[in-house]
């Protein structure tokens, strides 16, 4: 399914709604399993149309958002799958509009029985898993196309009570061995 593949795409990537939709086949390096991000989609008022807005194919917002994302062996696959001739990834020869994307999203969660929420959750989603789970603040900012860690930190890393609780008994298991430790030194004392 086309729609669900741009949701896992953004779980295994963190890319913005717009980068997912203007992807093109040319942004993706097979051979060094990486993608480009070179460029966004974005819906924009328009004087003198009759939409009023316009669907407009547009540099990514900041300089750090034209980016380089290394690719799992997971997002690999499932790009092979929709491989094709066509120009877009997820469109055909323009890119996919994003209002449908969000429109899917929501009946995809609908039919999981899981609340309404907005596409861009999965960009946290992927930031906190990321945190979660190891990777270092700078090569996550660099990921997500930020300019500074902060903005990263503030904005995207939402550490679970679970994951603050597993650190917390890291450090206890580290003290414990300092304790053991001594522990034991005091009793090889006690015995001479």
């Amino acid at each position: 399914d086309l729609f669900k593949s741009v949701v896992l795409l953004c779980l295994f990537t963190g890319l913005r709604l717009g980068e997912l939709c203007a992807l093109k086949w040319s942004d993706v390096d097979w051979e060094n399993s990486t993608l480009t991000v070179n460029r966004t989609v974005q819906r924009l008022y328009v004087e003198g149309y009759k939409t009023l807005t316009v669907l407009k194919e547009t540099l990514p917002k900041s300089e750090c958002s034209r980016r380089e994302v290394p690719l799992s062996d997971a997002v690999l696959e499932i790009l092979e799958k929709l491989r094709n001739d066509r120009e877009y990834v997820f469109g055909e020869d323009r890119p996919l509009e994003p209002r449908t994307v969000q429109y899917h999203f929501k009946k995809i969660l609908k039919e999981a029985g899981m609340e309404d929420k907005n596409f861009h959750v999965l960009r946290h989603t992927f930031s906190t898993n990321c945190i979660e789970r190891g990777v270092d603040v700078k090569s996550l900012s660099e990921i997500l196309g930020h300019s500074d860690v902060q903005i990263t930190l503030n904005r995207y890393v939402h550490p679970s009570m679970d994951a603050k609780r597993r650190h917390m008994n890291n450090l206890s298991s580290f003290y414990g061995q300092i304790c053991g430790q001594k522990e034991r030194e005091f009793q090889e004392i006690s015995i001479k």
